[in-house]
This record gives structure tokens, C-alpha cells and sequence, in this order.
């Protein structure tokens, strides 16, 4: 049997995607109510990817006992303690207190009753602390470290990643659901080992933030709340600037998500505030799909060819000059579907709760308990 949850909205509510709001209080009440769904205990994240590591060292922390496991045989590390791994053929090579031992894979989690924390790390390059467990295996000659943690724990961690710490608390508690959501709606974006990876193709993780951190605070006050649309929990979007009106998937080129279409509203906010930038860039057959399309796919294939930086966001004019080059200039940065992270840090800012930001950004969506 199916649970459903009504959480009321005290302010704010459902905004036509045709009508230009202003301001949050141009908003109507409504009562967000939708059936529950299923939110998983962990989720599994592959890390550390964009470094292709060949070698990799995991370190007890401060949070009890780490057993290591390769071949069946434990390798109890003590907080300052670490092992070794390194890619030998096809297989791992681990190093722990001068033992080395040859396996395909290498398990690291508890020896005690306490989640542990560790520290992995891709020697030289960079260094994280995760609050879980960590599987890795071998695939074309890298390791692929995978990082189990606790749902809300990744919660907190991508609020710390997307957020400051001095953004209104509203604001934080918005961006936590929505990346809830996310979790909920997206497994399986990664098929095979894990679900989700750590960089801006899923949700960036870094290090979890501290219990009294506010981005902590934020994912426990809204534990277990989901947005949902139609009964089910959507893949929620949201982007750092939205240059002043959001767009629909269709607008950017990209097909529903759970049928969820995304939606175009006004944001005041980045209408006055949004930061104006301007690229110059030479010709090229990236650029005149760019302009014929002036979609999200096409912005990404001209960034992973120019640099990231060549096209920042997805609002934008672009024009020839007399030197074979192409002027583009733009407001906002990132795709601009869903939430709009300036835009809800301005109405958090101004009194809106994060169910009023919620509803602002995700027109005709509800809110769920996801358990």
C-alpha cells in the first residue's frame, strides 16, 4: 500500500508558467500533498573520476576503525593509518602495513559499530573525506573507487557543494529536497556499479559538512522530502544563474524527466541581477550547431571543445564579426531549468520559505515523503 503525505505550503504555491511574477508574494497559496515513494538507504557515487587515478591511499580519520578488505583478508587501520593501491594488470595491488596482497577488489568500511570516515585520495592531485563505505575495482586500467554513503549524509554534502554557508537558510533547505530528488528519481544513471558520479553530470559531492554546519541543518530539517510530479518524485534540475526567466526542457533541447516538462517563470532576481559576460570565439561547425539549436546539448559539446568558460550559461545572442569569429554575449550561468540558485537566495532573502521557492521553481510539482 502506498503512503501519501500532504505537506502544507504556508506561502506560495503554484505559479502559471505564463504569468510574470514579480516577487514571491504574487504567488497563490496551495496545499502540496502526492503520494510517497521509496527513497533509497544509501546511494552509491562514483568518485574521483575526472582524475583517471592509477593509484589511490585511504586513511582512518577521527571517526573510529577502518577494516579494509582484499581477498578476504581485513586490514584494520587506526585513525592516521592508511593503505596503498595501485593498479598492477588487471588487478589492484594493496599495500597495508608492509603486507601487500593482489586482488580484485578492495572493500573499506567499518570495524566498529560507527559509520566511519576516510580519506581518499589520488596522491598528489586530491584528497576527500567520505562518511560510509568505499568499494573499488579495476575497469580499462584505472581504479573506480565507489563511495556508499547514508542518503541524507549525501544530502548535506551536495548542499555544502552547491552552497555557501551564508546563503539564507530557506534557500538551503530548497536546494536540499531538490537534490533529495534528484537521489530519489535518477538511479541508475550510471549503469553498472554505482548510480551516480561526483561531478556537475550528477550532483558534485564533496566532503560532508560538520552536524552544525548550516548546509547539515538544512538537509535534516527537510529530511525526507522529495518533490514530486504526478504522484512520482522527479530527477530535480537547478542551475547557478538563470539569466532572469527559466526554461523548459523543450527550450533547452532536452526531453522530459519523468515527464516533468520544467516550466519557464519569471525570476526577478536575475532580471536586474544576473552577471552579463561576453566571449569571443573562432568559427567553427560547434558554434553553427550552437546557434541553430541554442540548446543545452549544443552549449555542452562547444564547452567540452572551447573550455567551459567559452559559453558560461544558456541564455544568450550570438552575431559574426568581420574576422570570422563569433561574438556571444549572455546573462546567467548554467542550463537555467528548474531552480534558479540566485533567484531562491534572493527570495529566502526577502521572507519565502523554501516550499515558496519550491513552488515558484517547480510549477505544478508537489511535495512528497519519500521513505
Amino acid at each position: 500500500m502506498r503512503r501519501v503525505t500532504c505537506v502544507a505550503a504556508t506561502r506560495g504555491g503554484r505559479g502559471s508558467p505564463r504569468v510574470v511574477l514579480g516577487t514571491w508574494l504574487a504567488l497563490l497559496p496551495v496545499a502540496l500533498c502526492a503520494g510517497g515513494g521509496h527513497a533509497p538507504a544509501t546511494v552509491r557515487i562514483g568518485v574521483f573520476s575526472l582524475f583517471h587515478p592509477h593509484e589511490l591511499a585511504i586513511r582512518a580519520v577521527d571517526r573510529g576503525a577502518v577494516s579494509v578488505r582484499a581477498e578476504g583478508r581485513p586490514c584494520v587501520l587506526r585513525p592516521g593509518q592508511q593503505v596503498q593501491l595501485r593498479v598492477v594488470r588487471t588487478a589492484i595491488e594493496m599495500i597495508c602495513a608492509g603486507d601487500v596482497v593482489e586482488t580484485p577488489a578492495v572493500h573499506a568500511g567499518s570495524a566498529e559499530a560507527l559509520v566511519p570516515e576516510m580519506e581518499l585520495s589520488v596522491p598528489g592531485r586530491i584528497s576527500r573525506r567520505f562518511r560510509g563505505a568505499i568499494d573499488i575495482t579495476v575497469s580499462r586500467g584505472e581504479l573506480v573507487p565507489v563511495v556508499s554513503v547514508d542518503i541524507e549524509t549525501a544530502v548535506a554534502s551536495v548542499v555544502a557543494a552547491e552552497q555557501t554557508a551564508s546563503t539564507p537558510v530557506e534557500a538551503l533547505k530548497a536546494q536540499a529536497v531538490a537534490a533529495r530528488s534528484y537521489f530519489v528519481a535518477a538511479r541508475g544513471r550510471h549503469p553498472g556499479s554505482f548510480d551516480f558520479c561526483d561531478t556537475t553530470h550528477c550532483q558534485v559531492l564533496k566532503a560532508p559538512p560538520e552536524q552544525a554546519a548550516p548546509a547539515s541543518r538544512a538537509a535534516t530539517a527537510t529530511a525526507g522530502i522529495a518533490l514530486a510530479f504526478r504522484g512520482s518524485p522527479i530527477a530535480a534540475l537547478y542551475s547557478a544563474s538563470c539569466g532572469g526567466r527559466t526554461r523548459t526542457l523543450a527550450a533547452a533541447g532536452l526531453a522530459a524527466v519523468h515527464d516533468y516538462p520544467y516550466f519557464s517563470v519569471e525570476c526577478a532576481y536575475c532580471r536586474l541581477h544576473s552577471p552579463r559576460w561576453e566571449t569571443r570565439l573562432d568559427a567553427g561547425p560547434d558554434l553553427e550547431r550552437l546557434a541553430a539549436e541554442r540548446s543545452e546539448p549544443a552549449r555542452l559539446a562547444t564547452g567540452r571543445r572551447r573550455g567551459w568558460a567559452a559559453v558560461p550559461g544558456n541564455d544568450f545572442e550570438i552575431e559574426r564579426d568581420d574576422h570570422d569569429s563569433v561574438v556571444i554575449r549572455g546573462r546567467g550561468a548554467g542550463h537555467g531549468i528548474g531552480l534558479c540558485q540566485a533567484g531562491a537566495a534572493a527570495l529566502a532573502a526577502a521572507g519565502a520559505s523554501f516550499r515558496d521557492i519550491l513552488a515558484h521553481y517547480y510549477p505544478g510539482t508537489t511535495l512528497t515523503a519519500v521513505n
